[in-house]
């Protein structure tokens, strides 16, 4: 009986603290809120909460009155709430826009149209995070062509295992992969996101109406240019990977590769490791200036296969950069050094 008045007691106290919160509050009806609850103000307390008293000895409860209880909403009632806002209206839109294979890109899509009208042939198997910067590129180079395609998401090793249905057909469970259906219906698989771009760009060309990514093959100094560029992006990619994943040691002297490799041959105020990679950057920001516009070549009025390869690491390496080394390559300070870099960004 005690601990029963006790209870009683603590449950009725802590009704009359939540009150004191919010001395006078009133709600206005169901037609305002759109949630059919209606609050009560605190001039009418027994109307907001009671307490129930069970016959059983030693029993109480405390519920809530059904104004409140109405205010527990299923998943499915709070979607519709949403949906009538415009707001969650503009995303039901988008969504069912993306569900046609139209719409804007995102990550999550699982079919590309563009304008065609024929199902498509091609499956890009592509991690279901959107971290992956070969899967990152592939889809980049997709976008810009606007070639139709299927897209099936796939997890990272490091979200967890990859489904079967994927391995029996990528056994080494690598990304992206991209399937291609064959006239006799079955499912011809090709790893490694240079080939798989490569294929893209030969199979959907300029006179198809699709965007050139290459430049010609007659035009041998543009091929060289591409070669160069990639070797750089590489450079670029290696330095950085020595900046972030090693330790920055002391300065050995001597210069060259090797001791920036090491974290050496830097000045008193920069390791050799940061000097490199700010070396290879402004390698890069000069090869952009060396362009009319803000892409890597001067063929085509767009992004094109090169840009695509080098935005997928570059977009890492400013956030890691920034995070881990506390360098901004978008800062004031690096706009000025590197406006060729920032500006293609």
């Amino acid at each position: 009986m005690r601990t029963m008045l006790v209870r009683c007691l603590l449950a009725v106290a802590s009704v009359k603290l939540a009150r004191s919160f919010s001395p006078g509050a009133r709600f206005e009806s169901s037609a305002q809120l759109t949630t059919g609850a209606r609050f009560e103000s605190s001039a009418q307390p027994k109307q907001a909460t009671r307490l129930n008293l069970k016959d059983k000895p030693g029993a109480t409860q405390m519920s809530m009155s059904s104004s409140a209880a109405s205010l527990d909403k299923s998943w499915s009632g709070l979607q519709t709430l949403s949906s009538r806002t415009p707001v969650g209206a503009a995303l039901d839109a988008e969504k069912e826009a993306r569900e046609r294979g139209v719409g804007a890109a995102f990550v999550q899509n699982k079919l590309r149209m563009f304008d065609s009208q024929e199902a498509p042939r091609l499956t890009l198997y592509r991690d279901h995070a959107g971290w992956c910067p070969y899967c990152q590129k592939t889809m980049l180079l997709i976008e810009e062509k606007e070639i139709p395609i299927n897209i099936e998401l796939v997890p990272m090793r490091s979200y967890g295992d990859k489904p079967q249905s994927f391995t029996r057909k990528v056994p080494s469970g690598l990304l992206p992969a991209l399937g291609v259906q064959t006239s006799d219906g079955r499912e011809q698989i090709i790893t490694e996101s240079q080939v798989i771009m490569d294929l893209l760009d030969q199979w959907h060309t300029v006179e198809n109406g699709y965007r050139g990514m290459m430049p010609e093959e007659s035009d041998t100094s543009g091929q060289a240019r591409f070669r160069q560029l990639a070797n750089l992006e590489r450079q670029l990619f290696s330095f950085w990977c020595n900046l972030i994943f090693r330790p920055e040691g002391p300065s050995f002297g001597g210069g060259g590769m090797i001791s920036k490799i090491m974290g050496g041959g830097g000045s008193p105020d920069m390791s050799g490791s940061m000097q490199g990679f700010l070396e290879c950057m402004k390698t890069v920001d000069s090869e952009l200036a060396s362009t009319k516009g803000p892409w890597f070549f001067d063929f085509a009025d767009h992004p094109t296969m090169i840009d695509f390869i080098y935005v997928s690491h570059v977009e890492r390496m400013l956030a890691s950069c920034a995070f881990w080394k506390g360098l901004d390559l978008r800062s004031d300070e690096y706009r000025s050094k590197l406006p060729s870099l920032n500006a293609w960004l």
